[in-house]
């Protein structure tokens, strides 16, 4: 099914504001509402490195403990078909420790590509790689 960029917007724009943690709403509430019941995420090829819905609700919503000011901003979207690629920035400051890195309190601002795919007006599949790696040189920065 070809969607528009409207309708592309529509359809992920709930899902993406889960990860601006301070202005979200209910975070099981919404991704059953947007996210197929067989929805996979996969961050890469290892089976650990993919998960179904429930536990994508267990990870976005541990965001507010782990980086409470946590944003993410939709720099560009492509649509082609079913599927819709995202370019994202995601700023925040940990609370604590992240990936091993001490508390500093000193933010991040790394980017984010997903693909999504789309099935009856849902999130059916993301592929998706953040640049964790920038984020803890920006976190360990003299």
């Amino acid at each position: 099914m070809a969607m528009t960029e409207q309708q592309a917007h529509s359809v992920i724009a709930p899902w993406y504001g889960l990860f601006n943690v301070a202005t979200r709403g209910n975070v099981r509430a919404i991704q059953e509402a947007v996210l197929t019941n067989d929805y996979e995420s996969c961050s890469g090829y290892l089976a650990a490195e993919c998960w179904g819905r429930e536990t994508s609700i267990e990870v976005v919503s541990n965001f507010a403990n782990t980086i409470p000011d946590m944003t993410f901003e939709i720099k560009e979207m492509l649509v082609a078909g079913d599927r819709i690629i995202v370019r994202g920035e995601v700023r925040g400051t940990p609370a604590g420790e992240l990936f091993g890195v001490p508390h500093t309190g000193k933010s991040f601002r790394i980017m984010a590509i997903d693909i999504q795919t789309i099935r009856d007006g849902k999130i059916a599949h993301t592929f998706h790689m953040e640049n964790w790696l920038s984020a803890i040189r920006q976190l360990r920065a003299g």
